[in-house]
């Protein structure tokens, strides 16, 4: 299931006046109104991560979840979007866990992606800012995220943050796959 159709019932939303925005590069908080960029972004993002993404199933035609998570208290997910020029390159994602160990949240960045023009121009790092303030403001013990262990872009993030590399494998069981098949 593709991420196209959700976009297109997202469409009316930004049909509305926005403010302008701020010329260069920024950061900030997903809105309602950025969430047909936001999906084009996700879009995209899950069209270069095909292949990984199989084991977690298709993306869900409906909003709704997306919609109540983002925006619904008791919020269950925080989105960040970059901006240059008005012109959306890139956002993270985050949803908070706990630890009974640590008896403490962490924030878990759960997506993180820049469009290949904006990669080497510090929007990754923008975003990052935005997820650490956040982790920060919620009381989190941590922040955590995961990448491919081939991954060469996520060995240049984590090593300027001064992060502790975890070796795991990480399982996925679907809950009820019936319900979810396409």
């Amino acid at each position: 299931m593709s991420l196209v159709s959700p976009l297109m019932s997202v469409v009316r939303i930004a049909q509305r006046p926005t403010a302008v925005a701020p010329a260069g590069p920024h950061a900030r908080a997903v809105r309602p109104d950025d969430l047909p960029a936001l999906l084009r972004l996700c879009t995209e993002h899950a069209e270069l991560t095909v292949f990984e993404r199989l084991p977690y199933g298709h993306a869900r035609d409906s909003l709704l979840e997306l919609r109540e998570a983002l925006f619904e208290p008791p919020l269950r997910a925080w989105a960040w979007i970059a901006y240059v020029d008005g012109e959306a390159v890139a956002y993270a994602s985050a949803t908070v866990g706990f630890s009974l160990l640590e008896r403490a949240y962490h924030l878990c960045l759960e997506g993180l992606y820049v469009r290949a023009a904006w990669r080497e121009r510090e929007i990754e790092a923008l975003l990052f800012e935005q997820a650490l303030d956040a982790a920060a403001r919620f009381g989190c013990l941590n922040l955590q995220w995961q990448a491919p262990a081939w991954s060469e872009a996520a060995r240049a993030l984590d090593l300027p943050r001064r992060a502790t590399r975890m070796e795991a494998l990480r399982y996925v069981l679907p809950v009820n796959p019936a319900s979810d098949a396409g």
